[in-house]
This record gives C-alpha cells, sequence and structure tokens, in this order.
C-alpha cells in the first residue's frame, strides 16, 4: 500500500512513522523549505550577535502515556528537554497591570520545548523519512481508488492508494472540496484563531520576575523570555503573541504597526527599553477554537483522511495523538 501524506507537521509526521513501522510505502509532502510550520524558529542577526526566537508554538504539555513515551524518545535524540519558567498572570486594568504569581513547577504539568530550538522535535521526528519540502499540493485527483496529487507548479505525484491531509482545516476545506465532501465540511466547521507574533531583543535583561505570562483584557495574550529556555544563547530576547480576538480585528495591519502597538504595551507592562531588533509574523491558522470532535476523519469511499489538532483540541499532543489513532486504524484495517 502507498500512502502520500500532506504536511509535514507534528501529526503528519507521526502519523508517517507509524505507517513505514507498519510495512507501509509513506511519501510526505511539505509546503515549508524545511521542518519547522508552526513549531518554526526564527533567527537574525542584531548588534549583540545572533538571536533566535520560537515564535510559533511555545511549548508542549504531555497528558497521554504514549505521548510520554514519544517524549522519552526525543529527550533521549536531545530533541526535547524540560522548561522551568517563573510563570505569571498579569491582568490590565486601565492603564495599569496587575501581575499574580501561577503554581510553582512542582505544582503544575512539566513544560516540554524543543531544543536548541522548537523545530528541533520536527527535525527529530522527521529523520529518515522521505519528505519533499517546498512543495504545495494544490488539487487531489481521483481515479477510481488511486489518487494523483498535483502541486502548485504543475508538477505531479502518484498514484496512491491512500492520502493523508494533514493540513490545518482552513487549507483542507479547499483541498477536499469536491474530493471528499464529507471530509471538506468537517474541516469547515472547525476553526482556527489567527495570531501575531512579535519578536524582541534587547541589550539588557529587562527587570521583571517572571519569564512567561499569560496576559488578560489587553492587546497582548502570552509574553515569554525566549532566553529563558535551554540552549537558546545569552541574548535577551522576547516573543509577544497577541491575543485571539487583537489578532482577528487587526489580522490585515501592517507589520509596522502591529509592531509599534504591540511593543507600547509591552514596555507599558514590563518596563521594556527600546528593543536592538524587532519583528513580526501573523500566523492565519495559530490556534484551533473549535474542534471537529475526533481524533480523526475517514472516507472509505475515496480512501482519504484528515488529521491534525484542529481534529480534536489545540495542542501539540493533540497533533500527535491524531496522527497516531489515525495510522492505528489503516495499519489495522488492511
Amino acid at each position: 500500500m502507498t500512502t502520500a501524506i500532506i504536511g509535514a507537521g507534528i501529526a503528519g509526521l507521526s502519523a508517517a512513522r507509524v505507517l513505514e513501522a507498519a510495512g507501509e510505502t509513506v511519501r510526505l509532502y511539505d509546503k515549508g523549505r524545511g521542518p519547522g510550520g508552526r513549531m518554526s524558529t526564527r533567527r537574525a542577526e542584531t548588534p549583540v550577535g545572533e538571536a533566535r526566537w520560537d515564535h510559533g508554538a511555545q511549548f508542549f504539555t504531555a497528558r497521554d502515556e504514549a505521548f510520554r513515551e514519544e517524549i522519552v524518545r526525543l529527550r533521549e535524540a536531545g530533541a526535547v528537554t524540560r522548561w522551568r519558567p517563573r510563570m505569571a498572570d498579569i491582568r490590565k486594568r486601565s492603564d495599569s497591570w496587575t501581575v499574580g504569581v501561577q503554581p510553582s513547577e512542582n505544582e503544575r504539568e512539566p513544560l516540554f520545548v524543543g531544543t536548541p530550538s522548537m523545530n528541533a522535535v520536527i527535525k527529530a521526528m522527521a529523520t529518515d523519512l522521505p519528505i519533499d519540502w517546498g512543495r504545495r499540493v494544490t488539487k487531489i485527483r481521483l481515479d477510481g481508488q488511486h489518487k494523483t496529487l498535483v502541486f502548485e507548479d504543475g508538477g505531479e505525484e502518484g498514484p496512491f492508494d491512500k492520502v493523508i491531509c494533514a493540513t490545518p482545516a482552513e487549507q483542507a476545506v479547499d483541498l477536499l472540496s469536491g474530493v471528499s465532501d464529507a471530509l471538506s465540511a468537517q474541516a469547515a466547521r472547525a476553526q482556527s484563531a489567527p495570531c501575531w507574533a512579535v519578536m524582541l531583543a534587547f541589550k539588557e535583561k529587562l527587570p521583571v520576575d517572571w519569564d512567561a505570562a499569560n496576559i488578560a483584557d489587553g492587546a497582548l495574550g502570552w509574553v515569554t523570555r525566549n532566553a529563558s529556555k535551554p540552549d537558546r544563547g545569552d541574548t535577551e530576547t522576547w516573543v509577544l503573541h497577541a491575543s485571539p480576538a487583537w489578532s482577528r480585528e487587526h489580522v490585515d495591519l501592517e507589520k509596522d504597526d502591529v509592531m509599534a502597538q504591540l511593543l507600547r504595551e509591552f514596555s507599558t507592562m514590563s518596563g521594556a527599553p527600546e528593543p536592538i531588533h524587532v519583528a513580526a509574523h501573523r500566523w492565519l491558522h495559530a490556534k484551533v477554537d473549535k474542534a471537529a470532535g475526533s481524533s480523526f476523519g475517514w472516507d472509505e469511499a475515496t480512501g482519504i483522511a484528515v488529521i491534525g489538532d484542529w481534529r480534536s483540541g489545540p495542542r501539540v499532543e493533540a497533533a500527535w495523538l491524531s496522527g497516531l489513532a489515525c495510522a492505528d486504524f489503516l495499519s489495522s484495517a488492511k
């Protein structure tokens, strides 16, 4: 059996490893230039040297036993480690801020990050898998039980016995429309929130006694001292995530305006001086707002499946479990 997987993120890679272990021939295609996606890392030269920011997913947790075992494997490979930030809850009160300390590390579930960057997780999971990077699939063409992928550059690959769509829900809608209307409709019912991310670097450490904070009632939703994560270097780097509501309202705002507004709010909150580097990135499909309600979708008539965190919830673990559940089902159905 030959299976094409569209998307080489956490879900797609999880499914691919299980299917390969079951003896199936798998090929992955991803529109990105390399491993990353929402677990990407941005690098830039600053006046004090190279700096790095995890500007997408900030960390992940493990509640399912199977995912805990995967984390053990990734830790042994040197791709994952514990992150022990000082956490805070911050609420905006007119022009002032109320800071509350979150439970101590011993009182909350462990937080994990990729090392030396978040995309190290993707790189480790992708090891030895056949992946074509930089290839955007624009169409799935059916010919009986066989499926052919059509790419943005006009190229084609196939035929395949099965196709697994491991893209954000909004992209799955377009790919599956007219091919598997049932799966396309499921994807259409899911909803993702956008997120503006701003990356900052400073000459000196900021005068705050916390490393990461959830923010309420303002333009910001999350801020973190990226440099507090293991192996991130000595440069004082911060990542700001706008709240879902603010990001929706300003989704088409120019980057310069986004940077100015979010930096102003962060500076008021933290006392941060003028940064030595600032950049912005817009994630259109950052976080699942409304999930499909099951770990994966399967259309037996067409031999097409859909997976991803949009199936069950906005967590890295949910994406991994989605791929696992789908691959286990397809392997047992042979």
